[in-house]
C-alpha cells in the first residue's frame, strides 16, 4: 500500500474484500463456477493498478509496482478466460506467485516506513511473512487441499483489504 492511497485504494480494498469472502466461502462447486468472477476481478484490479500507475505518475518516482501488478493481473485474467481447465490445476501456483508479490510489496512498505513514528509499520511485516508462508505452502502442496488454501488466502485478502480501508480512513480524517 502506498502513501497516496485514494479512491483507487478504497476500490482495491473493496475488491480484495470481495475476493477474500469468495475464497473463504469456497466449495467444490464454487471452484468449478467462479472462473468468470475471478476473470472479472483480476481484470478490474489490473485496470485500476494501470490507471493508478499513470495517474499517480509513479514512473517519475521509479515505482513500478503498480505497473507490474497491472500487467500480472491482466495477463492472469486473459489466461484464466482462455485456459480455464488447465488453469484450475495450476491455480494454487498462481495464487502463490500473487502472494509472493504481495509479500514483497508489504515488506517494501515496512522498510519505507522505517523513519515514520506515527504509523505502526509492523503490520506490514506480519502480513508479508504470512503471505510468504502461505505462498510457499501453495507451491509445495498445491493439489489435494486447495479448498483449505483458498480459505486461508481469503482470510489474508480480507486482512489486506482492512489495511486499505484503515489507511483510507486515516487519510480522510486528516
Amino acid at each position: 500500500m502506498k502513501s497516496d492511497v485514494g479512491l483507487s485504494g478504497i476500490l482495491i480494498g473493496i475488491l480484495y474484500f470481495v475476493l477474500g469472502v469468495v475464497f473463504f466461502a469456497a466449495t467444490e462447486e464454487l471452484i468449478r463456477t467462479f472462473n468468470y468472477i475471478l476473470v472479472c476481478i483480476c481484470a478490474i484490479i489490473g485496470v485500476i493498478q494501470l490507471v493508478q500507475f499513470f495517474w499517480g505518475k509513479k514512473y517519475q518516482e521509479n515505482n513500478y509496482t503498480d505497473l507490474l501488478l497491472a500487467v500480472v493481473f491482466i495477463w492472469v485474467s486473459l489466461i484464466l478466460y482462455v485456459y480455464y481447465g488447465f488453469m484450475i490445476n495450476i491455480l494454487p501456483i498462481l495464487f502463490s506467485l500473487y502472494l509472493f508479490v504481495m509479500a514483497c510489496d508489504m515488506f517494501v512498505n515496512f522498510i519505507k516506513l522505517k523513519g515514520s513514528v506515527a504509523i505502526n509499520r509492523h503490520k506490514y511485516l506480519l502480513l508479508s511473512i504470512i503471505a510468504l508462508l502461505i505462498g510457499l505452502l501453495l507451491i509445495f502442496n498445491p493439489g489435494s487441499i486447495i479448498i483449505t488454501y483458498l480459505k486461508i488466502t481469503g482470510i489474508y485478502l480480507i486482512l489486506v483489504s482492512i489495511l486499505y480501508f484503515m489507511d483510507f480512513f486515516k487519510r480522510v480524517k486528516k
